[in-house]
């Protein structure tokens, strides 16, 4: 079996050190007041949600319980430490990667933060970006110096034996994953510069798969190394330059004995942190852009290139071969009273010319945003999306036959506020979306919806709304409308200890023109505020359906939420 090749015992020495030095860093606390010794923030809160239905299948569990806890812990006035959890019944069954039930701390010492438990860091898009680990993490930023590190060791998969657990919760076998990196670089307040490396592996004993023989997919323990540069400057007052670059080398199966890479000798020389064979691939990403902001407009120009194949196990989602360019613009009119915005742009992939279909986007999208007066405050959307598939179906020296696809895609919204009074807190206003698309080959469908109302005060504590609710979507063999009115009112009782919120719709779904069903919702929320650290809330959501076809039935769902939370 081949080695992993995966050495922690450096970044774990550089970790330590940085953790050391928080805790014998010299402080003179003589001045120091004993009610500043210790101090703490933040809040706990408990949610019960109750759930029912009849006349369908329950879509989630009866009941559900969660806890969620964010606090601040002060020491000495000069350390800070955020913490936070998580903890429900879901993670009794839940069979994921990541755990449902989260911990986490980050005390911060003057330059200094360390992150403990389930934590999240960024060193860049292409190399680790803000994907969840479980394990240590530390942060060097001094106030008065441009030097800038970042660390991190932790656990980014647990490992998961079986395609089920109880015969609740779904998902595939996953290796373990452990992942380390570190970033270093400096920022002043016009440039910055850093250099990053990102490693993580799966351990290719952490699962058996012998449980796993009832589904098709088997997983293959990876490994990957991505190292990042990015930069940024200022010039001439106005211009903004800054861009990143990532290297990446990804194996998709470690049990693959080593192969020599005659092409890329250094791979073979990283000193243990990378092992290829015949499953790595090594590719590239780089992106950068340009802002040049005048006195009169904004504009900015923007490139991405992403190769085919380009994985970083540090970012939870990420697209490749794909290559695109943008041009923006910002034009503030009338002392900022009318805003203009407007973006352009072409995107494409197949960059290795490996597919037998190329796709093409073409981009533009539009807005404004006016005050027109004191009272009247409008917005305007509008994007056009058009996409242009080539796809190869016979390619040899003398004859070539493609296919071609278009297809085009538009939306607009229009949003507008005017306010009547201001005594009885009076205003109209207005929303409406529209959505298309069409391709060459006959093909199209669109949506459009708007919701139009009035709202109004009586008295001082008395608020209410009404609106018209209308949506539509159109395809070849469909058209479903749904409309109806919407009535809301609130207000607070008890010296506003007490606040209550009820709202009421009923819509008519039509089918083709014909009568498909009744929906009526009915929502009522009401909030208790004994003190200034408690709080209780009460959610209840009631749909009652009834559909108008011959085989028609009537479906009841009701959800209760509870939600108790402490302030400390």
């Amino acid at each position: 079996m081949m080695k992993s090749g995966f050495t922690y015992r450096p970044i774990l020495a550089v970790l330590a050190f940085f953790c050391l030095m928080t805790l014998v860093s010299a402080q003179d606390i003589e001045n120091i007041k004993k009610e500043d010794l210790f101090k703490y923030s933040g809040g706990i809160a408990v949610t019960n949600t109750f759930y029912h239905s009849i006349g369908a299948p329950s879509q989630r569990d009866p009941y559900f319980w969660q806890v969620n806890a964010n606090m601040n812990l002060t020491f000495l006035d000069i350390i800070n430490a955020p913490f936070s959890f998580t903890i429900s019944q879901q993670n009794r069954n839940f069979s994921q990667p990541q755990p449902f039930n989260r911990f986490g701390i980050s005390p911060t010492y003057k330059a200094w933060t360390v992150h403990l438990g389930h934590r999240t860091l960024t060193f860049s898009d292409f190399t680790l970006a803000g994907n969840l680990f479980f394990g240590i993490g530390v942060e060097f930023k001094p106030e008065h110096h441009p030097l800038r590190v970042s660390a991190m060791y932790g656990r980014f998969a647990k490992p998961v034996d079986k395609f089920s657990q109880e015969g609740q919760i779904y998902a595939v076998p996953t290796y373990k994953r452990i992942g380390y990196g570190l970033k270093v670089g400096f920022e002043t307040r016009d440039h910055h510069a850093a250099a990053m490396f990102f490693k993580s592996a799966d351990d290719v004993n952490s699962i058996s798969l012998e449980d796993s023989t009832s589904i098709d997919y088997n997983p293959t323990p990876e490994e990957n190394l991505v190292m990042g540069l990015e930069t940024g400057f200022k010039l001439l007052e106005r211009v903004k330059v800054q861009g990143e670059y990532a290297y990446s080398l990804f194996t998709r199966d470690t049990r693959i004995p080593e192969l020599l890479i005659n092409d890329y000798s250094f791979v073979n020389n990283l000193a243990g942190l990378f092992t290829p064979n015949a499953s790595s691939l090594f590719t590239n990403a780089f992106k950068g852009e340009v802002v040049y902001s005048g006195e009169m407009f904004q504009t900015n120009l923007r490139y991405r290139r992403v190769d085919p194949g380009y994985t970083t196990h540090g970012s939870s989602f990420l697209n490749n071969d794909l290559e695109d360019i943008t041009l923006g613009v910002t034009i503030p009119l009338l002392r900022n009273k009318v805003n203009l915005s407007a973006n352009g742009g072409v995107q494409k992939n197949n960059l290795e010319n490996q597919n037998a279909a190329e796709l093409r986007r073409f981009i533009f999208s539009t807005s404004a945003n006016i005050t027109a007066s004191e009272k009247l405050m409008l917005g305007l959307n509008y994007s056009n999306f058009s996409t242009s598939t080539r796809q190869v179906l016979i390619r040899t020296d003398i004859l070539s036959d493609t296919l071609e696809f278009f297809q085009v895609t538009r939306s607009a919204m229009v949003t507008a506020n005017y306010q009547l009074s201001q005594k009885n807190k009076s205003a109209l206003f207005l929303t409406g979306n529209f959505q298309d698309a069409s391709d060459n080959q006959g093909n199209g469908s669109n949506f459009q919806s708007a919701n139009a109302g009035y709202s109004f005060a009586l008295g001082k504590t008395l608020q209410f709304t009404t609106s018209m609710s209308f949506n539509q979507s159109k395809s070849a063999e469909f058209t479903n409308t749904t409309y109806g009115p919407i009535i809301g009112a609130s207000r607070p009782f008890f010296k506003n200890k007490v606040r209550s919120n009820v709202s009421l719709s009923l819509l008519n779904s039509h089918l083709n023109g014909d009568l498909d069903s009744n929906i009526n919702n009915v929502r009522w929320s009401t909030t208790y505020q004994p003190g200034k650290r408690h709080s209780l809330a009460l959610n209840t959501f009631y749909i009652y359906k009834t559909t108008q076809r011959e085989d028609g039935n009537t479906i009841q769902e009701i959800r209760v939420t509870v939600n108790y939370s402490f302030r400390i």
